[in-house]
This record gives C-alpha cells, sequence and structure tokens, in this order.
C-alpha cells in the first residue's frame, strides 16, 4: 500500500532531534523523500542513516534557519536532489525564559530570529518551488504558549504567536496556488528542548507537568508527529490557516 506522502518531497527542519527527527522519520515511513536538516551536523547526519537504513531516502543538510542563506541552500539541495518540493515543516526553535527587566537585546533577537525569522526564510525560499511543483504544505511549529501566557515566556509566546500570524496571512496570499499554511501549537512534549529548558530533577519536573496536565502526562515526539503528517498530506486538503493545538488539554484548563 502507498503511503500518505508517497512521490512528495519534504524539508523538515529541527530534524537532529525530538519532534524533527520524529516527523523526518515518520514523513519517510510514509513514502516522502526527505531533506533533513539543523545546526547539528553529528545527530543529523545519524537520523538520516538510519531513515536511509529503514528503506526511505533521505539527504542532511546542516542549516542554521537563523541564517538566509543557509535556508536558501537548502532549498536548492533538496531540489537539486529530489527534482520537486511539495512539503515543508519549519519545526526548528529554541526555548527562552527571561525576565523583562533584564532580558537583553541580544537575547530577544536570537529567540526572534530562530523562531520566526527561521520560518519565514523557509517560506520565503521554498514557495517558488513548491509553486512550481504544484502546491502543497507549509507548517510551522509555534506553541501553546503562542496561545496562554506562562511566567518569563514573553519573548518566547510573541515569536511563536507571531507563527500563527504569519501563517493566516500567507494561507490567504497563496490559497489560489494550491499552497496550504498552518501551525502545530505544541505542548509539553518529551524533548532535549523540554528538560534542557525545566531546572532541577527530570523525575520530579515530569511530575510536576503531569500532575497540572488533564490528560496526566506529557506527550510524545511521535503524537506532534502524526499531527504534521495529517497536515502534510492530503486527509487535510480543506484546512489552511490553521493553529492544530497538541498539549494534552493543557490550554483548556
Amino acid at each position: 500500500m502507498a503511503g500518505r506522502l508517497e512521490g512528495k518531497v519534504a524539508i523538515v527542519t529541527g530534524a537532529a532531534s525530538g519532534i524533527g527527527a520524529e516527523s523526518a522519520r515518520v514523513f519517510a515511513a510514509e513514502g516522502a523523500h526527505v531533506a533533513l536538516a539543523d545546526r547539528n551536523g553529528q545527530l543529523l547526519e545519524q537520523v538520516t542513516s538510519e531513515i536511509s537504513r529503514s528503506g526511505g531516502r533521505a539527504i542532511a543538510v546542516r542549516t542554521d534557519v537563523a541564517d538566509e542563506v543557509s535556508v536558501k541552500n537548502l532549498v536548492q539541495q533538496t531540489v537539486s536532489e529530489f527534482g520537486a518540493l511539495n512539503i515543508v515543516y519549519a519545526n526548528a526553535g529554541i526555548s527562552g525564559r527571561f525576565d523583562l527587566e533584564s532580558v537583553t537585546a541580544e537575547e530577544f533577537d536570537r529567540v526572534i530570529q530562530v523562531n520566526l525569522r527561521g520560518p519565514f526564510f523557509c517560506a520565503k525560499y521554498a514557495v517558488p518551488r513548491m509553486v512550481e511543483s504544484g502546491g502543497g504544505s507549509v507548517i510551522f511549529t509555534a506553541s501553546e504558549l503562542a496561545l496562554v501566557g506562562s511566567p518569563n515566556a514573553s519573548v518566547y509566546s510573541a515569536s511563536k504567536a507571531g507563527l500563527i500570524g504569519m501563517a493566516r496571512g500567507l494561507a490567504l496570499d497563496y490559497a489560489e496556488a494550491g499552497i496550504r499554511f498552518n501551525c502545530i501549537c505544541p505542548g509539553a512534549v518529551d524533548t532535549p528542548m523540554l528538560w534542557g529548558e525545566e531546572k532541577g530533577e527530570r523525575d520530579e519536573i515530569e511530575a510536576d507537568i503531569s500532575s497540572r496536565m488533564p490528560l496526566g502526562r506529557v506527550g510524545r515526539p511521535d503524537e506532534i508527529a502524526k499531527s504534521a503528517l495529517y497536515l502534510a498530506s492530503d486527509d487535510s486538503s480543506f484546512v489552511t490557516g490553521h493553529a492544530l493545538v497538541v498539549d494534552g488539554g493543557w490550554t483548556v484548563r
């Protein structure tokens, strides 16, 4: 049986670990040719090799999404290798909790550069190629914190809320070209980014988060990857400009 992405070409950023790595695996398993992008070249090669050994077709392109030239190169290499581009999952991002009075301009700019400018560059350079390929799907990883507040997360929340606004605007701009733009808003997910941000013992942190989660646990990367698969595939052919919340019920408390 053909996969849900059979014959499609996809880019996944932030693909060396966590949600990005799992999404690249899922996309490849569903038949897509996948370009994996990340700054961490060693981990990136490991995930790419794993996909290839499993029978998928994948390439690794070391990329810094905050660098416009690097993103342009990613798109060019993808199209050069696979001949088309149908799906972009702009997932790369960084965390950051800062007190308003102590956050520096450099810290603010770095969060915006990676979390908002990076996906913008992905769209900017991918969309013309996607038009040539007959349309497709662009997905941004936003966050539940684009929708609700959290202590010392104003900069991060601003960067992620901007993605929802950008997706909605681009959804209108490129509807006639057959390109859909959507966001995923994950909650707390078991990834290096979550545990790198929290301070303390992991078991205690996880127990605390889970106690406040309506579904009683943190999410798994594959649960977000399957949501990305839905938005990447024709199963969501009538969905655009949407922010899909996948947060275990956190935002409905």
